[in-house]
């Protein structure tokens, strides 16, 4: 090859390195622009299995229906939902499972398994820890200028025992001097509301969302909604669709779209 030749494609050599090093950015340039952005709101969804959709694979649902994964289409959402869990299991996982994830918003669903009661009569979680808990949460998310949402439990379906519901699992005689199970659900649902308002934190009332147009609440009334299977305390997909759409609206509201 001629030496004019070598030059020729040396400095075609060089005019392409120069265009590629000024079109395509480093690796280092690359990653930070391919990195999720440091001011993305992260959303967590902590509780138990209402929030983490357990009884979905066992009833068959079609997952895109929980109410967590719904959000999770147009908004960064963590599931911090554990089936069985009380809030003194959420209070030791919370540093992991919600703080660590720095999220801009926290909604907080507890209570169905901390109102259940033992062979004894006594509750896996007292009223007064079950509240000492939530605000234990409340706290030290507002203390770090985190959006606090709290959310009452849905209304349990009793059923007599032997067909599926409530108590086919609780001995219904436990809760006799409550005026049944759902009375007394409701009563650890009241702690949430007090907390709430003492908080003054965002309160979304499922259990009065499901039950207001209800003239008395029964639990035919609750099985025709179609909101709640047959294990009487868990959430169907058109359930989820109601807790979606009012979690969805207040995070609208506190974050924007």
């Amino acid at each position: 090859m001629k030496k004019k030749q070598i030059q020729g494609w040396a400095k075609w050599f060089i005019l392409l390195f120069f265009i590629a090093a000024n079109i395509v950015p480093s690796s280092a340039a690359a990653a930070k622009q391919g990195s999720p952005s440091s001011s993305k709101r992260v959303i967590v969804a902590f509780g138990d299995s209402n929030t983490q959709g357990t009884n979905w694979p066992i009833n068959k649902y079609d997952a895109k229906s929980k109410w967590v994964t719904r959000l999770q289409q147009t908004r960064t959402v963590i599931n911090a939902g554990v089936g069985g869990n009380t809030t003194e299991h959420g209070r030791k996982r919370f540093s992991k499972d919600v703080l660590s994830k720095k999220p801009k918003a926290v909604i907080i669903m507890f209570g169905t398994n901390d109102a259940v009661l033992n062979a004894k009569g006594q509750p896996r979680v007292s009223k007064a820890r079950f509240e000492s808990n939530l605000k234990y949460f409340t706290d030290t998310l507002k203390a770090r200028n985190i959006h606090v949402i709290l959310m009452t439990t849905i209304p349990v379906i009793q059923g007599n025992g032997q067909n599926d519901y409530y108590y086919a699992r609780y001995d219904q005689r436990l809760y006799t001097k409550y005026n049944g199970a759902r009375q007394w659900h409701n009563s650890y649902n009241a702690i949430v509301r007090k907390v709430a308002k003492q908080k003054k934190v965002t309160l979304i009332d499922n259990y009065e969302i499901m039950t207001s147009s209800m003239k008395g609440i029964t639990d035919r009334k609750l099985i025709d909604s179609g909101w709640i299977d047959s294990s009487g305390t868990h959430l169907t997909p058109q359930g989820a669709d109601v807790i979606y759409r009012s979690v969805s609206s207040v995070l609208t509201a506190k974050l924007g779209k």
